[in-house]
């Protein structure tokens, strides 16, 4: 049990780094960042990446997927989820989220600089987003 919050804890640290890459503001260039907490390879062929990401006000993500489960934690800030086929989720510092495998979505940043720690759980060599053009 313990061990299963532990890895969904790691998968929402990840997608946030993910995120933090590949956020865009809506007006300007991006200034956020994208930082590697950990990385763990494990038995099985499958990693876990827990990302710290910064994204600046009034950022949005391009539509992306993540080829592996990805559980966060909003630090600072709020943002808005969008999930493809579900109601938009607004989430504020102390909230937790998950993003499941392989479903496309868009982030988009509030007014303020948040900062998000996301983990990710994948298979290991798989890219951590993929952006849908």
């Amino acid at each position: 049990m313990e061990l299963g919050r532990t890895i969904k804890a790691c998968a929402v640290l990840a997608i946030i780094a993910a995120m933090a890459g590949c956020a865009t503001p809506a007006s300007a260039p991006s200034k956020g960042s994208r930082t590697t907490l950990q990385h763990v390879a494990y038995p099985n062929g499958y990693e876990v990446n827990v990302i710290r990401i910064v994204l600046p006000a009034n950022a949005n993500s391009p539509h992306h997927t993540h080829p592996g489960l990805e559980s966060g934690y909003v630090v600072r800030g709020s943002v808005t989820v969008a999930i493809d086929g579900q109601p938009e989720h607004v989430l504020h510092a102390g909230d937790t989220f998950e993003t499941p495998a392989n479903a496309p979505h868009i982030v988009k940043n509030g007014p303020q600089e948040t900062e998000i720690v996301s983990t990710y759980i994948t298979e290991v060599g798989k890219p951590l987003t993929q952006v849908i053009q």
